[in-house]
């Protein structure tokens, strides 16, 4: 037997007097724009005033030895030296995964304020400082041969 529900408003809608609203155009619209404008602006001084770290021409035939891989991929390919590459490239990122999914799941406090929500605050806090000590350790600590090295000791190997 079906029923019908009757649908309740969750709030009241408020009447705002003409004065109080804000218009997306143009008010909000132009301070996009003015702000798209000073990004482009700053994007192209410092594309003109720094040089980007070239390499010499692409050649098919030649790799360099060590090949890092781009920063976001980079501590991915750290997990690789250190693990077997079933546990670095699949196990390892899937159960971070998994438990980022199921974090929603596990923390059940309804508050949407950062400071009550501690579990998924400091989940994803070790999350983040997990993989960015990796990248560190491979843009930074890794030299020829992607061997580690000391920058102090050995100098510098930081490549974009």
């Amino acid at each position: 037997m079906a029923t019908a529900v009757v649908a309740r408003p969750v709030a009241r809608p408020q009447a705002r007097a003409r004065d109080e609203e804000v218009l997306v155009w143009p008010d909000l619209v132009f301070v996009e724009f003015i702000s798209a404008m000073v990004f482009t602006l700053t994007l192209f001084l410092l594309a003109f005033l720094i040089n980007a770290p070239l390499l010499d021409q692409a050649n098919a035939d030649v790799t360099p030895n060590p090949s890092k891989a781009p920063w976001y991929f980079l501590g991915l390919q750290e997990l690789l030296t250190m693990f077997h590459p079933m546990v670095a490239g699949v196990t390892i990122p899937g159960v971070g995964l998994i438990v980022l999914i199921l974090a929603p799941y596990i923390d059940k406090n309804p508050s949407n304020k950062p400071e009550d929500r501690k579990f998924a605050t400091s989940l994803m806090t070790v999350h983040i400082m997990f993989w960015a000590v990796l990248v560190i350790i491979g843009s930074f600590f890794r030299g020829p041969g992607f061997n580690f090295t000391l920058p102090w000791r050995d100098g510098l190997f930081f490549e974009l």
